[in-house]
């Protein structure tokens, strides 16, 4: 009877030792692919998108500015009281870099 049970018991392992390896082996690639997977959309962080200030511009600053020799965007934006990035925004296509003297910009 002793000779039954030690066989049992040795052919239980030999069919449960696999098994447990197979389970570790696709609990570790799961782990790895996870690992590598880009994070889907949903779980990705929002993206924020930021929009220019509205400003409210004194009647007395003009709408128009004819760039003169040796302005900078910021001199002029200081003279009127404005800032850079609103006359920016109200002139899409303008470099501040380079602004060519007798230019119009809008600034209202």
């Amino acid at each position: 009877m002793e000779a039954m049970a030690e066989q049992r018991r040795f052919s239980i392992w030999t069919i449960l030792a696999p098994l447990g390896l197979i389970a570790v082996f696709v609990v570790a690639l799961v782990l790895v692919r996870g690992a590598l997977e880009p994070p889907s959309p949903a779980a990705a962080e929002p993206t924020v998108t930021a929009t220019a200030p509205t400003l409210t511009v004194d009647a007395s600053v003009p709408a128009f500015y004819s760039i003169r020799k040796g302005d900078t965007l910021s001199a002029i934006a200081d003279r009127y009281g404005v800032t850079t990035d609103y006359i920016v925004q109200l002139n899409p296509n303008l470099n501040p870099m380079a602004l060519a003297v007798h230019a119009k910009i809008r600034l209202r």
